[in-house]
């Protein structure tokens, strides 16, 4: 009789379920709508006038505006040793120049440059052993603002930085 009360009271063990709290709010209307075509759920709810946040070192509850779950995303940019480049002047009147210490790049560099509209308005590619610092002659580019893309043709050094152009 003791084996069988031990094997019952290890399956009821086993099929018991930890405390779980579920996402609830009280409110005088609401409603709640999905469209699982398009991916989207939007649920609402009305006359909350209190808040307050409570919160421990599990949980944070906050309370009077309907919360829902927490998605962060996030990008990890590649590590790049944009203190080997060295662009200058900036602001700039007809002839930039620049420098790229050869521990991070040797050989061709290729040189983009975007105006504030995302067009690419001047691709230059460029020898680093020929010439250092290297110049590039921006006189037939307007006056404004700019993105220059300088990247290694190995891409050990790489560098966007905002250019203005006198």
């Amino acid at each position: 009789m003791k084996k069988v009360y031990t094997l019952m009271l290890s399956l009821f063990t086993l099929s018991a379920w930890a405390q779980d709290i579920p996402m609830q709010v009280i409110a005088s209307a609401g409603g709640y709508f999905e469209n699982s075509n398009a991916g989207i759920s939007i649920s609402w709810t009305l006359g909350e006038v209190a808040y307050t946040t409570l919160s421990t070192d599990s949980y944070i509850l906050t309370q009077g505006f309907q919360q829902g779950n927490l998605f962060t995303t996030s990008i990890d940019e590649p590590k790049s040793n944009q203190e080997g480049i060295n662009v200058f002047p900036n602001p700039v009147s007809d002839i930039l120049k620049l420098r790229i210490d050869n521990r991070f790049a040797t050989g061709n560099v290729f040189i983009e440059i975007f105006d504030v509209t995302g067009k690419l308005v001047l691709s230059e590619k460029m020898n680093l052993e020929q010439s250092s610092p290297a110049a590039l002659n921006l006189s037939n580019l307007r006056s404004g603002i700019y993105i220059l893309h300088v990247f290694s043709e190995n891409d050990n050094a790489k560098k966007v930085i905002k250019l203005i152009k006198e």
